[in-house]
């Protein structure tokens, strides 16, 4: 009897490591493109042991893009960088600043067009939110102003609660959707 319990713990860990780690699907999944992913240090996406994109609630396969779509990184430019606020407040943290002083580094003498696009939580009623993203992508405007962005080459908007980065039900304070995204291009020269 003793021998036939030991026996069973051993079939999961074998499913585990033979089947379910190794699978087809997972595998199908570390090499899709994922958007949205977590953006950690160093303006890098946080990935996993094995070398993929720490995938997340709210992350969704990348849409085919084409080639009037897609902006070429020049210079170590990304094409979105995220900043995250605390609940209820449109103020850019230490650590909101170190992303967009990255972002301004990378465009180092170069012409650029940012977008700024501010989100919040579901907590709340809709259109206070919606002024609160407004103040968040203002916010973030007044920051990349300070940092050497000429003003008339950002442009500002907010969304509210409408595109959640991680999908909840109401009145959720979620921190990931308390966000602004901040869409760099490199303008063209004429």
């Amino acid at each position: 009897m003793k021998r036939f319990f030991s026996g069973l713990a051993m079939v999961p860990a074998a499913i585990v490591a033979g089947g379910l780690l190794a699978s087809p699907a997972m595998a199908q999944a570390e090499a899709r493109e994922w958007c949205n992913p977590v953006i950690g240090w160093g303006n890098v996406p946080v990935t996993t042991a094995g070398g993929g994109y720490a995938i997340h609630q709210g992350s969704f396969p990348c849409p085919v893009t084409t080639a009037v779509q897609q902006t070429a990184p020049v210079g170590g430019l990304q094409r979105e960088y995220l900043v995250f606020f605390d609940w209820d407040k449109y103020n850019i943290t230490p650590a909101a600043d170190r992303v967009l002083s990255d972002m301004v580094t990378a465009t180092a003498n170069q012409p650029v067009r940012v977008r700024v696009v501010g989100h919040t939580d579901t907590s709340g009623n809709a259109a206070y939110n919606q002024k609160l993203s407004v103040r968040r992508a203002e916010s973030v405007k007044r920051t990349l102003v300070a940092k050497g962005i000429p003003a008339g080459n950002i442009t500002t908007e907010g969304r509210g609660e409408t595109e959640l980065l991680v999908r909840t039900g109401d009145n959720v304070r979620e921190p990931s959707n308390r966000r602004a995204q901040i869409l760099p291009t490199v303008a063209p020269t004429s």
